[in-house]
């Protein structure tokens, strides 16, 4: 009975300990913290929770506000509108977030953007997918307390030529349209503490040089740029950039790239860049343009060399080989190389890169090593005539994609592991040869000999 009575105790005891609302005794400061993780629609709703939770959601220091659907734009307009209303005017905003897409409420979107810049606002997200342009108004260019500005999707950007962004680090465009190329380089000149800036899938109206400056830029990219509105205009890019440390250039199309002094701080580059206009430069000049950029960028410890610019090399080998044979840069830095094969690129860049790449550790070919745009594929890479210094001291890594398992793809992995003294890892995917041949491939590539006794072949179907 009387341990009866005393089980009974301890269960209402611990239903009781359950109850305890142990959230809502912590401090706001670290409640904030809590809802600052939640998309500010969903921070609202907690104030079902409690009546002291209803205060808290005001006081978030970042906002959120995304109309993913856009089926209800008069509900979420109202939404937008009633949060304004409801906030302490003294209160800062940190970051204000805002991509929707509906027309029906254009009209109050500058409405909300002012609000926020007019509250310390320190980085400003926007999104759009109106029917038309939404071109950004003057006083956003004016916010001297941005640190960190995102423009994305449908929208129209007419730099002024008075910009104050004297606090700002990070630049971003996404889609958007320039009224103006050369602009975006006046702009720069005026971000004296810009270290990351990016230019991704935009358009231009009217412009032909893109002029990157700052001496505080430490991350450039250049990605996906798609063709002027006038394909008449080409395109120069100017890199002035001494402190850069990741240069990306992928798919951007320009005719000539600039790069002034020798970025001795950059680590990391991509580069896979092509021409506005096909066949607008003659092959070989423009080939002598991209060997230029590399030379520029030997300092690096990573290295990606896209398809386009891979293809480049070939026809500058064609027509000046020992030229660029003998003046091939030293990367004495280089521990990591990457090399992407889309078309036919020639036999002769990757001996050379062995050569002058003493401290390589890692290579890696997650395109393969043929061309297959073609009926008849091309094998594009030749061994070296003797062993690279790389290969017997530092190499460790081989990673090869899309293996078919012909003649000369068979005899490279045999020469890598016949003289890899320091290899440890080959990665082999032949999933290409699921369907037939695969045992034979892989027989053969078990049954060459390897140099160093660590090596580890790994061969995946």
């Amino acid at each position: 009975m009387g341990s009866s009575s005393v089980s009974k105790k301890l269960k209402i005891s611990e239903v009781e300990v359950d109850q305890v609302d142990r959230i809502s005794t912590l401090p706001d400061s670290l409640l904030l913290k809590i809802l600052d993780f939640l998309p500010t629609k969903l921070a609202v709703s907690t104030s079902v929770i409690s009546k002291r939770w209803r205060p808290l959601y005001m006081s978030l220091p970042n906002l959120e506000f995304y109309d993913r659907y856009g089926k209800n734009p008069q509900q979420f307009s109202k939404f937008v509108d009633r949060f304004f209303m409801r906030r302490p005017n003294g209160l800062k905003i940190d970051k204000f977030e805002l991509r929707c897409g509906e027309d029906y409420y254009l009209d109050r979107v500058d409405e909300w953007i002012w609000k926020a810049i007019g509250r310390d606002l320190k980085e400003l997200h926007l999104s759009f997918w109106f029917k038309d342009l939404y071109e950004v108004f003057y006083e956003v260019y004016m916010c001297s307390t941005l640190e960190a500005l995102r423009l994305t999707c449908n929208i129209l950007v007419n730099i002024p030529e008075d910009v104050k962004f004297s606090r700002l680090r990070v630049l971003k465009f996404s889609n958007v349209t320039f009224g103006s190329i050369e602009s975006v380089g006046e702009l720069l000149l005026k971000c004296p503490v810009l270290e990351d800036f990016s230019i991704d899938e935009c358009e231009w109206l009217s412009g032909h040089c893109l002029s990157i400056c700052g001496n505080a830029l430490k991350k450039l990219s250049l990605l996906n740029g798609s063709d002027p509105i006038d394909n008449e205009f080409f395109l120069e890019i100017l890199i002035d950039t001494p402190a850069l440390e990741y240069l990306g250039i992928e798919s951007f199309v320009s005719d000539d790239i600039l790069i002034k002094g020798n970025l001795q701080f950059l680590t990391t580059a991509y580069l896979d860049v092509e021409q506005i206009i096909e066949g607008a430069l003659p092959s070989n000049v423009f080939g002598d343009c991209v060997f230029g950029l590399l030379k520029k960028i030997n300092h690096v410890k990573i290295l990606t060399l896209g398809g386009k610019t891979v293809e480049a090399f070939n026809s500058v080998y064609d027509c000046e080989f020992q030229t660029v044979h003998e003046g091939f840069p030293l990367f004495h830095n280089l521990t990591e190389l990457d090399l992407r094969v889309e078309t036919y690129c020639g036999e002769n860049l990757l001996s050379d890169f062995l050569k002058n790449t003493r401290n390589l550790e890692s290579l890696e070919f997650p395109w393969g090593l043929v061309d297959t745009s073609t009926d008849s594929w091309h094998f594009s890479w030749s061994w070296p005539s003797s062993v690279p210094e790389c290969l017997s001291t530092h190499l460790q890594t081989l990673d090869i994609g899309q293996f078919y398992g012909t003649h000369d793809e068979l005899s490279l992995v045999e020469f890598f592991l016949n003289y890899g003294s320091a290899l440890r890892n080959v990665s082999v995917d032949a999933s290409n040869l699921c369907n037939g041949g695969g045992a034979e491939v892989q027989e053969e590539l078990l049954s060459y000999h390897r140099e160093s006794t660590n090596c580890k072949l790994d061969i995946s179907f």
